[in-house]
């Protein structure tokens, strides 16, 4: 298979979830995904094993090298762009791997309206976008609503895994996750480790460990139980 293989499904005008081949497509500027009925993970992927999932996925590279390592798990890659998806899918196909379902959408969207509460037990993100310029801030995926939905779709004590080469966004990444009333940091203050081994490959790992830039490891705890424990 090469990515060229995996066709488009419907054009811009008529774009409209659609679970295909192992491939679930959420478009953008579309306002019914609440009417998408998604069928249960049991019947996606016909067994029960756990989920984990990664956001980000860019060429999926270390997704799939998880789930071919870990057949015990079932895995979820999620990357907006489908050129890169069609590359995620290529690999997915030539190597024979059938625990991973690409989600070809955006994070936020897809876990709000496409994930139920308590379905993933780990959950990652590996080099996200790091959108540098400080006018640009707001416009990276590790805000507040975004760690509520990761909150809520994660098992209780899952852990939520980011890895990143970029200091500003690692700061602000950790200052936002202390901040929310759900997460709890697994590593203590400075609440990092740096260049991690055996964690796994990526594009983007290899090429900012060659050029010398140190790698972050940031890892919190999903503590839903304790906000009920409070109340």
């Amino acid at each position: 298979m090469k990515p060229k293989d995996l066709k488009p499904v419907f054009s811009w005008v008529d774009r409209h979830p659609l679970l295909r081949d192992m491939i679930l497509y959420v478009p953008d500027y579309y306002f019914e995904h609440e009417k998408f009925q998604r069928p249960s993970f049991n019947e996606i992927f016909e067994n029960d094993n756990p989920i984990a999932l990664e956001y980000c996925t860019g060429n999926g590279d270390w997704v799939l090298e998880k789930a071919q390592a870990h057949p015990e798990k079932n895995w979820i890659a999620v990357e907006m762009q489908f050129d890169r998806v069609r590359k995620i899918w290529a690999k997915r196909e030539n190597r024979q791997i059938k625990n991973l379902l690409i989600v070809c959408g955006e994070a936020l969207t897809f876990s709000k309206f496409y994930l139920q509460k308590d379905e993933i037990t780990q959950a990652y993100i590996n080099f996200p976008d790091p959108w540098p310029k400080d006018k640009h801030a707001k416009n990276r995926l590790i805000q507040g609503p975004f760690l509520t939905e990761v909150s809520r779709v994660l098992k209780n004590e899952a852990p939520f895994t980011i890895v990143t080469d970029d200091v500003d966004y690692k700061n602000q990444a950790i200052q936002i996750c202390l901040d929310h009333e759900h997460f709890e940091s697994a590593i203590e203050k400075p609440y990092f480790l740096e260049n991690p081994q055996g964690y796994g490959y990526s594009y983007f790992h290899d090429l900012w460990k060659k050029l010398g830039k140190t790698i972050h490891f940031i890892q919190f705890l999903n503590k839903k139980s304790q906000l009920i424990c409070q109340k």
